[in-house]
């Protein structure tokens, strides 16, 4: 049976991370699949031309040689090793799932706010604090997002749960009572 993505990109990050920490390099990792994340989503060819066959393999390992340049030893032992096993169309998803174990290992939370109007600096402390509290992590990164449909209040997604304090909901829900209630 065929590997998804996602399962390829799990197994591969959990073996890359056990060897960055072994080795004391699991931030200098991190930058660097960061860093190559974006080279391939501001070049979704890269995903094409790893996944075809259309380019011959001399090609192809002239790409993995430029995507290697500047990054650490162990990373591109690594992408040597994702190209020879034909699996450097997986590498967002690896890439993908090392930050996350990173921010599990480091408390790390991803927050998106959905507000009416921007926040101040003062809400954006305020809402960190809280999360922070409420999560029990060590750091919460913000991505606001200002959606004027919502009406009033504020909508947070931290992973999977979302927490919505938005004038919209409360009318549907107020909405919602009153048909179940006729």
């Amino acid at each position: 049976m065929k590997l998804s993505k996602f399962q390829v990109g799990q197994r591969y990050s959990r073996a890359l991370y056990e060897v960055a920490v072994e080795r004391e390099s699991v931030e200098e990792n991190l930058k660097d699949l960061q860093g190559l994340k974006k080279v391939y989503l501001a070049n979704p060819g890269l995903n094409i031309l790893f996944a075809g066959r259309s380019v011959s393999r001399t090609e192809r390992a002239k790409v993995v040689e430029t995507l290697k340049s500047g990054l650490g030893e162990l990373m591109q032992d690594f992408l040597s090793m994702l190209f020879d096993r034909d699996r450097m169309d997986c590498l967002v998803e690896i890439a993908d799932a090392y930050i996350e174990r990173y921010d599990v290992d480091n408390g790390i939370v991803e927050v998106t706010v959905t507000t009416t109007v921007p926040l101040d600096s003062k809400q954006e402390e305020n809402l960190r604090s809280v999360v922070k509290q409420r999560f029990s992590v060590k750091q919460a990164n913000l991505t606001k997002v200002v959606d004027p449909s919502i009406i009033g209040g504020v909508i947070i997604r931290v992973g999977d749960q979302v927490i919505d304090g938005s004038v919209v909901k409360r009318f549907n829900d107020i909405k919602n009572m009153l048909l179940v209630n006729k």
